[in-house]
């Protein structure tokens, strides 16, 4: 499979394996959902968007879906995005949800989230979107949407799927928050 070109800026980690991955967007922010659904399909995903939890419903009832990118406040409703993370994990509990938001930013939220079952959380505007597609990436993989190389800098050895970095006989595992700038990094080198 060919790669897609991508935009400026939007360089990132993406594994032939996981292109065409189905990938669920629930926002209710039109312009928001609209960079989302353009920048995925960029990445060469299948994008499709909810502008609500019982849209988002319906559409995980019908279709395959690889990955949900969630924002936690829908229509102005305070928790309509933790009782759509609710759902999600009771109906379909193996699918990687990558929770976005701008409103939900204390420890208290952030906390919930993973509690319920989210995979990663980040708040919108307070890290590139590049970090957020090389989550998206990862979660695939792990989940075995995709099988991708390990990267090689030098002597240094980094495996996306396990988040560690090896150099010599030892392995370091690294935090989400590393796996992805590494990730991000990595876009430039070619897999072994």
């Amino acid at each position: 499979m060919r790669l897609p070109p991508l935009p400026p800026g939007l360089e990132v980690y993406r594994p032939a394996d996981v292109l065409g991955s189905s990938v669920l967007v629930v926002e209710d922010e039109a312009a928001m959902q609209q960079q989302l659904r353009i920048d995925l399909h960029d990445l060469g995903y299948r994008p499709s968007v909810a502008s609500s939890a019982p849209e988002a419903m319906e559409l995980l009832e019908h279709e395959r879906v690889a990955a949900v990118l969630l924002d936690l406040v829908l229509d102005e409703t305070e928790d309509s995005g933790f009782d759509l993370l609710t759902w999600i994990r009771q109906h379909h509990p193996g699918l990687p949800v990558i929770v976005l938001s701008a409103a939900q930013v204390n420890s208290a939220a952030i906390r919930r989230a993973y509690e319920l079952g989210a995979s990663s959380y980040f708040v919108k505007g307070n890290v590139p979107m590049a970090h957020i597609y090389s989550d998206l990436a990862a979660r695939l993989v792990e989940r075995g949407t995709g099988r991708p190389g390990t990267y090689r800098f030098g002597r240094l050895e980094f495996d996306p799927t396990r988040r560690t970095v090896k150099l010599g006989p030892s392995d370091v595992r690294l935090t989400q928050q590393q796996a992805a700038l590494l990730l991000f990094l990595a876009q430039g080198s070619k897999p072994a």
